[in-house]
């Protein structure tokens, strides 16, 4: 009797081990723990951070626009269209970026930023268009302020030259961002 006991609690202890380990890991860890283990000096090593962080940004603003797109708001799924290929460009550039500087990048946004931005969907029609602008706008200023931030501070003059060539686009999405968000508030 307590052998089949003892078997039994074994058994449960393993499964909940098990399940505990094989927990997927986000994108965004798994790459900030590569990068880790491959910069050997902190500099390196916080410039391959900010370039994970700055991903992880673009992926967030793609997913806002991706939830606008699906909610099918006139405004806003017409803005989404129009600001989502300068987003997926930025991506893009950043990952050509990160491959010539051996920097891994996380696939998507984290579960928590993804979460955050599908709770959009659950606004009703008459606020989802201006609440769905006004993060947007949010999200893209604080890329600006990092980009402009981090542009000042770092050393490395590919990650600096990178930066000069994308604030002016993500400045430019910015003015659509606002320009959209006068033309809902006066509505």
């Amino acid at each position: 009797m307590k052998y089949a006991t003892f078997i039994r609690l074994w058994a449960i202890v393993a499964c909940v081990t098990v399940a505990a380990c094989s927990r997927p890991q986000e994108s965004k860890d798994a790459a900030e723990e590569k990068n880790r283990e491959k910069f050997e000096n902190k500099t390196d090593e916080r410039d391959a951070q900010f370039v994970v962080e700055t991903a992880n940004s673009l992926h967030t603003l793609i997913a806002l626009a991706d939830v606008a797109i699906e909610k099918n708001s006139p405004r806003t799924s017409n803005a989404a269209m129009a600001v989502k290929p300068d987003f997926q460009s930025l991506l893009s550039e950043m990952e050509v970026f990160a491959t010539s500087q051996v920097i891994t990048l996380p696939d998507e946004a984290t579960a928590s930023d993804v979460d955050h931005v599908r709770a959009l969907l659950d606004e009703k029609s008459s606020k989802f268009d201006e609440k769905w602008c006004a993060e947007i706008r949010e999200e893209n200023k604080h890329l600006i302020g990092e980009i402009e931030s981090y542009g000042a501070t770092t050393n490395d003059l590919n990650l600096k030259t990178w930066l000069n060539s994308a604030l002016p686009q993500v400045r430019a999405v910015q003015d659509k961002l606002v320009d959209l968000e006068n033309a809902i508030s006066e509505r």
